[in-house]
């Protein structure tokens, strides 16, 4: 019991630090604000929008997103949203965005229940996935967040190394940069950080795709926390600095904080 609730209990904290890839559609203003990590104004924009129209799949996934966050998110919040987000799935089976933001939240919220609770809608987090990923093959939050899945739960609820690399291998096909990222995290599980730095080589020191910048800074993030798991300082530090080039504010100061905790110094790169 206590190798299935820790296995779970890391799946649903990860789930909570996934990408804020934006899903589905960019291009709406709310998607700029989840990226930009702006939650206040992301808040201001979306509250009104739902109240006009319960199902807007793209403030409902705006609004999870902020639910989650791991700083400014709140279990009142997820409480709020999850009965909407229920609602969501269930008169539209197919809105990718809902799928999402219901697989997200209830992972979160499974994270607050006892082990024997929580194992019973286990499975409503990986059709949730499975099903933003099949109506929104070519959205990389949605993929990562099964790859995740598919990572962090045990073999008897769903999951699976073998389809964590299927999902990336067909990811590469689509986005060979993001599929990178999804290849890092699976040799991250892997307790191998050194392939996952082998896997990050392709990817550019800075790009014009602000959210792609983002997303590298947080898996340099991770790989320097496996380097200090591994009490390798350096190549942690080394890591670490590798993610002040890219992100958003919060993965910056993240990475200023873990280079000041190995004992480097970080003026020159503010």
């Amino acid at each position: 019991m206590k190798i299935l609730s820790a296995g779970l209990g890391a799946l649903f904290v990860l789930l909570a630090s996934l990408s804020m890839q934006p899903a589905a559609t960019a291009a709406d203003p709310l998607m700029i604000l989840v990226i930009a990590e702006d939650w206040p104004e992301l808040e201001r924009q979306a509250e009104p929008r739902l109240a006009a129209d319960p199902m807007d799949s793209a403030a409902l996934h705006a609004l999870g997103r902020l639910s989650i966050d791991g700083e400014a998110g709140s279990e009142r919040l997820r409480k709020i949203l999850l009965p909407q987000v229920q609602a969501c799935v269930a008169a539209h089976p197919t809105d990718a965005l809902c799928q999402l933001a219901y697989g997200q939240i209830l992972g979160v919220v499974l994270n607050s229940l006892g082990m024997l609770d929580a194992l019973g809608s286990v499975g409503k987090v990986q059709q949730a996935f499975e099903a933003a990923v099949a109506n929104a093959p070519n959205d990389y939050d949605a993929r990562e967040s099964l790859v995740t899945f598919y990572l962090r739960a045990p073999g008897f609820v769903g999951g699976s190394m073998k389809k964590a690399h299927k999902n990336a291998d067909e990811f590469a096909r689509v986005d060979a940069d993001r599929a990178r990222l999804l290849s890092a995290l699976i040799d991250l599980q892997d307790d191998d950080p050194a392939k996952a730095e082998q896997d990050m080589a392709g990817l550019p020191e800075e790009s014009d795709d602000a959210d792609l910048n983002r997303l590298i800074a947080k898996r340099w993030l991770a790989i320097g926390q496996a380097w200090q798991n591994a009490k390798d300082e350096d190549r942690a530090a080394a890591a670490f600095a590798r993610t002040l080039a890219h992100g958003a504010p919060s993965v910056v100061a993240s990475a200023k904080r873990a280079l000041d905790g190995v004992g480097h110094q970080t003026a020159q790169a503010s």
